[in-house]
């Protein structure tokens, strides 16, 4: 019979089209059910082909089941195991039937197995065949006997198809080679894209470096600058060769996947999976990668692509040499790094060429213009522009991109701007859009390249505008000219432009980087650090990275740097001195992770700093005195474990956020602080404050003045015993946790003023009572009462008509609840299981949106049979209620 696949997905292969499997496999139970097709089957998969098989848990009957039927139709190839007893089965030659037919009407492609039988019996049911239809034939009527013909014109085509015959030898090479055969057929062709114009010369140029039907290996390189077309051209050449190779690999994005070992063994598990058609390859080093890739030449001849390699150390790990692979395999690697090819005399290697005048045409008016041609008054500045661009891809898609829905006087006013552009040098042209925008957004582009590609676009906003920038318009502008994209609130820059902007950087004093303007990459920093050689250009420095030797610095190793905007320090990085000094007044952001003295430099400024990372460090204080620190907005002292005093933060009064948090084993200072500073509430501008895990802080400070932009508190885990009445001041909370405040009691009337508060997070707090509620806390959409002391439930709960959660599980004093709330009419989720409630009140119509109600561990003992009102409910749950002897029938 057929077979079910196990399979959740399609693969690749099929997940795009209209077929829903790879292939559908037809067999005879009883004869190889538990061998040859289990084994087939389990090879298919393994070889990331996907398989329907029948597991025999289907219904039977005289028809075929609509499950089955649908699995034949929507199989791309079908496998027929005929086998001694295949024809003596109606349900086979019914399925048999059915595949004929998709064969002639869908175009499936059937591979007939002989599984010790031969061709003719099944062509001509003869022998064992002939046998079963003479049993089929015995008292046959006349609608029977329609059916056997049937069966018998599906046999005889079936049986001359060409297929794979078995009579003796290894069924697992017979296996191996059915796999072969048909994975060969299975297209995985890789994404190019839409409007792929002009790289008919290109290709035609490669391909006369490689020759499929050689028995030599031909390895292949292609280089040129980012955006000239590489892994176009590889992925086009590598979907029209795919049909001549039964093992084939394509590997994108080497350079951003090879970046440690360890990515580069997971590199090569991919490569091994794909050609050996096996999943669960898995490698323990990349020294026995290049063993087992080296051991599998034998398999004949592979078709792989190794895209983006940016360093000659990869290929020799991938693809080093053509003694690795079988005679008449195919290795294409595309590269910006011409250096890869030049030490590998293995590979053959050309270069890109730009984009001829109509091809370039034809391109660029599909960005500008959405369409294969110019608009007829743009011809002339069509023609102006492809001057400029030189015929470079990714030039012609961002100019292109960037003029789309423009007027003619602004094509013309970018046109005149171009001419000043030496266009000899094609990292100009990829300036285009750069040199396009002001003084102000070239900076901030280079801020990007350098420190703040993938960051959020929310936290360089505000560093950019502590940097005196006007971030809206300039990320604006970055953003239409495609020099950077933002996604999901993060901001994104296409590898070829932020090189570009490290090329920029660079220019002016390409051998000595004291005096870039810009610091990112370690051997370039250590220089300047440990040399002195820093100077007054210097405005930004990120020093992040992993197994590195920490650098010794100097006092004076800042000394130079009075510009100095952007300074991020990854943790044991480095180490000071205690005379160490920081004293550029332009800092806006600084990140030091592992900071080791016990307070910030003597000289150090706060005047204009926007953001303060100190996390896990060892302050003993921030610094010394009040300082002035109007501008500081994010304030993040995580881990601070011997920090003991925060006064001086009195003087940030726009932080936006305060982070105190994470003071458990390590953070002793937070079981040495008692108390926030007096002067809390003068920071008006604060968004978030957490001090989660301070076990000695007992109290809040009176809020004398309006804190309206405070919307988160985080106060869990501490020792605070009362939350004062003047939190009626905070209008603007919208999250307050206090779970597991072990000496907290009781709470203050005032808390259900809180007019903007959405969740109020109680859990594990020993409070008895809740205060009267009020139509001011109606945006309560969260309440958590769980493992609480409380001891009833206010009737006022009924104002709560936004509340869309309730958990009061775990509250062992509980034993009622109020009826007022049947009346929330928002309320999705209730929990109230394992407390001592004995029953539920009536229900009605209001409560129509309860989704979830768990009464589990409850000492329940009837269900209201209003219960028949919540229409909408999905999950009930009253297990464990021992008192609970019957539900109503309305349930």
């Amino acid at each position: 019979m057929a077979s079910t696949s196990n399979s959740q997905s399609p693969s690749s292969s099929s997940s795009n089209s209209k077929w829903r499997y790879d292939v559908f496999l037809s067999f005879r139970g009883k004869d190889t059910r538990h061998t040859f097709t289990d084994f087939l089957y389990g090879a298919l998969d393994r070889g990331n082909i996907n398989a329907f098989r029948d597991d025999g848990k289907l219904p039977r009957g005289e028809e075929i089941s609509p499950e089955l039927l649908k699995a034949i139709e929507g199989s791309r190839f079908a496998i027929i195991v005929f086998s001694k007893n295949y024809a003596d089965s109606k349900w086979c030659l019914d399925e048999l039937v059915k595949i004929m037919e998709c064969e002639a009407e869908k175009g499936q492609k059937v591979f007939p197995v002989f599984y010790h039988v031969e061709p003719t019996e099944v062509r001509n049911q003869s022998g064992i065949y002939g046998e079963a239809f003479k049993n089929h034939e015995r008292n046959a009527d006349e609608e029977k006997k329609k059916k056997i013909e049937e069966w018998r014109a599906a046999l005889r085509k079936a049986g001359q198809l060409n297929g794979f015959h078995l009579q003796n030898g290894s069924e697992y090479k017979f296996i191996e080679h059915i796999i072969g055969e048909i994975g060969i057929l299975i297209p995985k062709s890789v994404h190019v894209g839409e409007n792929i114009v002009g790289i008919d010369e290109n290709l035609k140029q490669v391909k006369l470096l490689m020759d499929a039907k050689s028995d030599e290996v031909s390895m292949v390189g292609i280089y040129g600058i980012g955006g000239i077309g590489k892994t176009t051209i590889a992925k086009v050449i590598y979907n029209d060769m795919l049909d001549q190779f039964k093992h084939h690999s394509f590997l994108e994005n080497v350079r951003e996947g090879s970046k440690d070992d360890r990515s580069l063994l997971q590199l090569q598990e991919k490569l091994l999976r794909d050609i050996l058609m096996d999943k669960t390859m898995k490698l323990h080093n990349v020294d026995e990668g290049i063993k087992i890739i080296k051991s599998k030449r034998y398999l004949g001849k592979v078709l792989i692509v190794l895209d983006d390699v940016d360093c000659p150390r990869k290929l020799k790990f991938l693809a080093d040499s053509p003694e690795w692979f079988g005679g008449g395999s195919i290795i294409i690697v595309t590269t910006r790094n011409k250096r890869c090819l030049d030490v590998n005399k293995a590979y053959s290697s050309y270069e890109v060429k730009g984009l001829e005048k109509n091809k370039a045409l034809e391109l660029f008016s599909w960005n500008a213009f959405q369409q294969n041609h110019p608009a007829d008054n743009y011809v002339d500045l069509c023609n102006r522009v492809l001057h400029h661009a030189k015929g470079l891809p990714l030039a012609l898609v961002l100019l292109g991109s960037f003029l789309f829905q423009r007027g003619k006087e602004e094509w013309e006013s970018t046109l005149d701007r171009l001419k000043t552009i030496p266009l000899d040098d094609i990292q100009k042209v990829l300036r285009i859009s750069y040199d396009g925008v002001d003084d102000r957004c070239k900076k901030v582009f280079l801020d990007i390249a350098c420190f703040f590609k993938d960051w959020g676009e929310k936290t360089v906003a505000r560093i950019l505008e502590g940097s005196r920038f006007h971030p809206k318009i300039e990320l604006k502008v970055l953003d239409e000219r495609c020099l950077i994209s933002i996604s999901d609130g993060f901001i994104r820059m296409h590898d070829s432009l932020q090189e570009m902007g490290w090329a920029i950087v660079r220019e002016k004093y390409p051998e000595n980087p004291g005096e870039w303007s810009r610091l990112w990459e370690y051997e370039d920093i250590k220089s300047v650090l440990t040399k002195n050689m820093g100077s007054k250009n210097i405005e930004g420095m990120i020093l992040n990275w992993t197994r590195v030797v920490p650098i010794q610095l100097h006092a004076d190793a800042f000394k130079k740097m009075n510009q100095l905007r952007f300074l991020e320090v990854g943790p044991d990085m480095v180490q000071l001195s205690q005379d160490f000094e920081l004293p550029s007044r332009e800092l806006r952001y600084l990140d030091w992770g592992g900071y080791n003295l016990a307070s910030m430099p003597s000289n150090f400024h706060a005047d204009n700093l926007v953001v303060l990372r100190l996390q896990d460090n060892y302050l003993t204080h921030l610094w010394e005195g009040n300082m002035h620190a109007e501008k500081l907005k994010i304030l993040d002292l995580s881990s601070s474990y011997q920090l003991v005093d925060i006064s001086s933060i009195s003087s940030a009064s726009n932080l936006e956020f305060l982070i105190l948090k994470g003071c458990t084993r390590l953070l002793n200072w937070c079981k040495k602080l008692e108390s926030l500073p007096r002067n809390l509430h003068k920071l008006k501008s604060l968004q978030t404050l957490s001090c989660a895990g301070c076990q000695e802080l007992k109290s809040f400070p009176e809020i004398k003045e309006n804190m309206g932009r405070l919307r988160e508190l985080d106060f869990s885990r501490t020792g605070i015993i009362e939350v004062s009445s003047s939190i009626r001041h905070l209008h603007g909370l919208e999250y307050f946790n206090l779970s597991c405040c072990k000496k907290l009691l009781s709470l203050p009337d005032s808390i259900c003023s809180l007019s903007s508060l959405e969740t109020l997070q109680l859990k594990d707090c020993p409070i008895t009572r809740f205060p009267e509620i009020g139509e001011n806390i109606g945006r309560l959409r969260v309440l958590n009462f769980s493992g609480a002391g409380i001891i009833e439930v206010p009737s006022s709960i009924r104002h709560l008509q936004g509340l869309k959660s309730l958990d009061l599980s775990c509250c062992s004093s509980l034993s009622r609840l109020p009826d007022s709330i049947c009346s929330l009419s928002s309320l999705k989720t209730l929990k109230v299981e394992n407390c001592p409630i004995k029953s539920f009140p009536e229900m009605g119509e209001n409560m129509r949106v309860l989704r979830r109600l768990n009464f589990s561990k409850t000492d329940i003992i009837e269900v209201p049979s209003s219960i028949r009102h919540l229409q909408g409910l999905e999950y009930l749950d009253f297990s464990c209620c021992p008192k609970l002897s019957s539900l109503p029938d309305g349930i």
